[in-house]
């Protein structure tokens, strides 16, 4: 059986042209200027109430999947630059073999769904100066390092994902003083009773 992949948009294009710091921002389009429709959004025909329910990133272009991370009892971070955002599922797959059976192959049995694997790529941008963006990097970092995270975007709520355990993440060479790309591989994280009560059971 295949594993289900899903794959949302691509903006790799962004590394390796932030060398020149020319952005080009997934599903939005390229360059810095926010004027004229983008992203599927006309901004002549928005009012200020629902500009400011769009969410943006650090230089104020709409994202169309913001994500946001939280270590526990700690606020809410939503990332400056949307990342790409890969989700693979899977089905534990239990094999029999028969014994001297005269059809071909096994037989299978779902045994249950495994996790959900979770890649993030993105980049961190210094928007602000001429510098490396250290505050960002060491905050990504320090989620990184906490492991399990709690989560919120629009991909995920389709997936039922609102935490995740960070298992490995990358902090490759990036071209441009100002970029730092970033590679996080994690797995979805769901929240198990382990003392049922007897109602629980009957919920079964």
């Amino acid at each position: 059986m295949k594993d289900a992949i899903v794959n949302t948009y691509d903006f790799r294009e962004l590394v390796s042209r932030a060398g020149g710091f020319v952005p080009v921002y997934p599903a939005v389009g390229g360059g810095i200027p926010v004027t004229g429709p983008a992203g599927g959004y006309d901004f002549a025909s928005l009012s200020g109430d629902d500009f400011d329910a769009i969410a943006s990133n650090a230089l104020g272009r709409p994202m169309i999947f913001p994500l946001e991370l939280q270590i526990e009892n700690e606020d809410w971070w939503r990332l400056p630059f949307e990342p790409i955002i890969t989700v693979t599922g899977k089905n534990v797959i239990v094999k029999k073999a028969v014994s001297k059976g005269s059809v071909r192959g096994s037989i299978k049995e779902r045994w249950c769904q495994d996790d959900y694997n979770i890649n993030l790529e993105g980049v961190l941008i210094n928007v602000e100066q001429d510098a490396y963006p250290k505050e960002d990097v060491m905050r990504l970092k320090r989620h990184c390092e906490a492991a399990k995270l709690k989560v919120r975007c629009p991909l995920f709520e389709l997936f039922s994902i609102n935490q995740i355990v960070v298992e490995t993440f990358d902090f490759p060479a990036t071209t441009g003083l100002r970029n730092q790309a970033y590679k996080i591989s994690a797995c979805s994280d769901d929240i198990y009773k382990l003392l049922l009560r007897q109602e629980d059971l009957k919920q079964l």
